[in-house]
């Protein structure tokens, strides 16, 4: 991650600066005249007495700031931004929903005065902050198109992606899963004469099956380019501490992944990433009884769905206080609010799942672990190929076809070729789950007690977990969510 910072406080007459004055994070893409920029990017410069800071219209390069108390921060880092001052109160109310749904919505970060730029932003700060938003891109309704129309154009529109996204040197690389959101970018730059250096393809820990292994693998013989598998090396419990300190402990996912950001960081080539093609062509989280509830418009009962979830984790892990500071009448009334926003988009699934999980989530991979890469290119967030499938009606999404339909007719040699087996059996976690539960014993008992987790309840367990395997596998459905408070704990002091 990105962690350059720029830090302004006010003191009587004077202004005290620090950090970078002028940054650029990502890529820009001129689309011509009248046209505003495309590319994923985010921006601030100050010029003696006014920042000014913007980005991309989909807000997908994290960027945070703070304004409290007569100073002001801003960096792709919160880490950089507490170290330089920001005040580290928490928001419940993200926190009640995060710890529910497994990503913040909207601009939330753990933390009550630290906020991600929203989407089409324009900040400035000269003692006072000023912030517009453009919000949520709106789609291009499709009105009346056929399906059959609708690939033609998506395919067409989509090598118009590519086309306006060459790699600027050869030695590029694309990472390949067993999915359709990256083959779909590796034909197409095939059909376009761009042949990547290499498909890069990384194991999974259990308990998910390494289909993507198999099926790029597979892909990668048949089309006679190179092919890197990546096994993991790193303990689960190693690669979720780093994942949570380099993703601003703003995400649950992406542990796995770390092996991934190493090998491309040191390899510093572009790559090509295929983040919003599930969401916004195939139908990915779209079902028929969530859709047909998200058509009623009755956000608090959508709401009610999403964090249908157990609630045993919290009322055992979190002490009681804070336990009843989280709780759930609090997330749902906050997600509430944000669901409001998509209501009556012609894909409201797609809509709500694109802008918070998408953008606030699954975007800390390209633009979070390898945001120092001088180019990931995302082809899916095109503005003219994300107006037109934003625009689509999610009922022609429903059968998630769509996306392979499309590929198939765009490239027919191809279109048998087999994508990752979903119903693959698991993995065995068991190991897995042993070590994670005496990693976390061994870090976190020497810390107790804490003022996010219950000692009553976790001290027990990890203590027998350190004497018997059976009790530190057990540990499983609480250990990631204990680690993550932990290390929120820690960064509430900072040194």
């Amino acid at each position: 991650m990105e962690d350059s910072c720029f830090y302004a406080r006010r003191c009587g007459d004077q202004l005290r600066v620090s950090g970078r004055p002028s940054h650029f994070l990502g890529h820009r893409i001129d689309l011509g005249p009248g046209r505003r920029p495309d590319g994923i990017f985010a921006q601030w410069d100050w010029n003696g007495t006014r920042l000014a800071a913007h980005n991309d219209r989909y807000g997908f390069f994290p960027l945070f700031y703070f304004c409290r108390d007569g100073a002001f921060g801003i960096s792709s880092s919160i880490p950089s931004l507490i170290a330089a001052g920001a005040p580290t109160e928490l928001d419940e109310r993200a926190l009640a929903v995060f710890l529910r749904l497994g990503f913040f919505i909207g601009e939330d970060t753990p933390y009550l005065h630290i906020r991600a730029l929203p989407p089409d932003a324009a900040l400035t700060w000269d003692g006072a902050l000023h912030l517009e938003s453009g919000g949520y891109a709106s789609a291009i309704v499709a009105g009346s198109i056929g399906r059959d129309d609708a690939i033609d154009a998506y395919i067409a529109l989509f090598r118009q992606a590519i086309a306006r996204r060459p790699p600027p040197t050869r030695n590029f690389i694309l990472p390949l899963s067993g999915g359709r959101d990256s083959r779909h970018v590796l034909f197409e730059l095939l059909h376009q004469g761009w042949r990547p250096e290499q498909c890069v393809t990384t194991m999974h820990y259990p308990p998910r099956a390494n289909e993507d292994a198999r099926v790029a693998a597979a892909l990668a013989r048949e089309l006679d380019l190179p092919h890197v598998l990546l096994e993991q090396t790193e303990s689960p419990f190693s690669a979720e501490y780093r994942k949570n300190r380099l993703t601003n402990l703003c995400s649950d996912e992406h542990a796995w992944y770390m092996v991934a950001a190493d090998y491309l960081l040191g390899r510093a080539h572009p790559v090509y990433d295929g983040i919003g093609g599930d969401v916004l062509s195939a139908g990915l989280f779209l079902t028929p009884r969530r859709l047909a509830l998200f058509e009623t418009g009755d956000a608090r009962a959508i709401a009610e769905d999403l964090l249908a979830a157990d609630e045993a984790l919290f009322t055992r892990l979190l002490p009681r206080g804070l336990a009843r500071r989280v709780g759930r009448e609090l997330a749902l009334h906050h997600l509430e609010a944000e669901l409001v926003h998509h209501l009556g988009r012609p894909n409201p699934v797609g809509s709500f799942f694109f802008w918070n999980r998408t953008r606030r989530e699954i975007a800390l991979v390209p633009y979070g672990l390898l945001g120092a890469l001088p180019s990931v290119f995302s082809p899916y967030l095109d503005s003219d190929l994300y107006d037109f499938l934003a625009g689509l009606p999610a009922r022609m999404l429903a059968d998630h076809a769509f996306h392979s339909d499309a590929i198939g007719r765009a490239y027919p040699r191809y279109a048998a070729f087999p994508y990752e087996d979903k119903n693959a059996p698991a993995a065995d976690t068991f190991d897995n789950a042993a070590g994670f539960g005496r990693e976390l014993a061994r870090h976190l008992l020497p810390r107790m007690p804490s003022r996010l987790l219950r000692g009553g309840f976790l001290g027990p367990r990890l203590l027998a977990g350190l004497l018997h395997r059976k009790s530190s596998a057990a540990t499983h459905w609480y250990g990631a969510t204990a680690l993550y408070l932990h290390q929120l704990e820690a960064s509430l002091t900072p040194s």
